[in-house]
């Protein structure tokens, strides 16, 4: 599928850096957005219909079923096909390393991602493994207009590995008789941060409609965030200190300023003005607060600091592939856009516990260019 492989253990540089995730190879680093991708259907969904109906990864019992005004989008059974047709159609894409034929199945910002990996994969003439969904469960937000979205939790099945913390797909109907597609697909890299979701015995949740009452704005989350991996705070965004945060990105971002520093150039990061306004979604947590899917595009400036060989883009890279220079290249400086998609639990502010958490985390480079 387009989301990333089990475990993420990419981090937000665009250098051959160290992180505290397992390690990965400049070539894998490279192409494993794209390997997240590819999405075979396992066996083991097509038995899973018996342990559809819940949803959320805590141990308590879900709630029972309470009176409500809207039904859910879907049921347990349409989902179901329509993830089972998400991991046929996605092989298909895969296979061909076909970008064009990712708008069938995905939207912004997934698509945006999903897109770039594969002209990736097109330029460094690789294929993408293939992965399934196994253990999917489902909850439906139960919405009166539209858009409408529901969300799968599912393991990722690779190379006979089930991962053991879950993907979170995200299935948005725009518009009445419109087609499902998948809108986020993060991947969790730490299940202690998980809240538990507010939802019925049927998979069903109360609606989200805006951020009243939560400790921080979702739409402020995407620069909280890049503050934070540069040593800034945002008080309005209380953020706790969780693995993904302080390991994934934030120890990412120092091992890419120094690892380019050493290469003799400067890394300077800054969310991108003009930049796309992506769709937020909110699914309510049982603690009052929500689980937030966000994203926001920044653009990474890598400048040379005086050296006469310029800053480079290492072979094997995504980013030298998206500069069109596979084998690696080098230039006064490089602009990088790239799209920053993050899982977050903001708490309620009448019970703030230790902040916001962030869950998943994912970086895709999008585009390269000579400065």
């Amino acid at each position: 599928m387009p989301g990333p492989t089990a475990p993420d253990a990419r981090a937000p540089h665009p250098f051959g850096a160290r992180v505290t995730h397992p390690p990965v190879g400049p070539r894998r680093r490279a192409t494993s957005a794209v390997r997240r991708r590819a999405a075979t259907l396992a066996c083991a969904l097509l038995v899973a219909g018996a342990a559809l109906a819940g949803c959320g990864e805590g141990t308590a019992d879900p709630k029972p079923a309470a009176p409500r005004a809207d039904a859910p989008p879907v049921g347990v059974e349409q989902a179901t096909r329509l993830l089972q047709e998400y991991s046929a159609a996605n092989t298909r894409i895969n296979t061909g390393l076909d970008p064009a034929g990712v708008d069938a199945i995905e939207m912004p910002p997934a698509s945006t991602g999903s897109k770039a990996g594969l002209q990736v994969a097109k330029t460094q003439a690789v294929a993408v493994p293939t992965t399934g969904y196994v253990h999917p469960r489902f909850v439906f937000p139960r919405q009166s207009g539209y858009p409408k979205f529901f969300v799968a939790i599912t393991q990722l099945l690779q190379s006979d590995t089930v991962s053991p913390s879950p993907k979170y797909l995200l299935f948005v109907q725009e518009h009445d008789g419109a087609s499902w597609k998948v809108a986020y697909y993060p991947f969790v890299t730490d299940r202690s941060e998980i809240p538990d979701l507010d939802q019925d015995a049927a998979g069903g949740a109360p609606a989200v409609t805006d951020g009243a009452g939560l400790l921080a704005d979702p739409a402020a989350l995407g620069r909280a965030y890049q503050d934070y991996a540069q040593g800034k705070r945002d008080p309005k965004v209380p953020l706790s200190p969780t693995k993904t945060l302080t390991g994934q990105l934030t120890g990412g971002w120092t091992a890419g300023v120094q690892a380019l520093r050493a290469k003799g150039g400067i890394l300077e990061r800054a969310i991108v003005p003009d930049g796309p306004r992506y769709p937020t979604y909110l699914l309510r947590t049982r603690d009052g607060g929500v689980l937030a899917f966000t994203a926001v595009q920044v653009r990474d400036t890598m400048t040379s600091s005086g050296g006469k060989d310029g800053v480079p883009l290492d072979a094997g890279s995504r980013e030298a592939a998206l500069a069109g220079s596979p084998e690696g290249t080098r230039a006064a400086q490089y602009v990088v856009t790239r799209l920053i998609v993050s899982l977050s639990h903001i708490p309620p502010a009448s019970a703030p516990g230790t902040g916001v958490q962030l869950i998943a985390y994912g970086d895709y480079a999008l585009s390269v260019a000579a400065g």
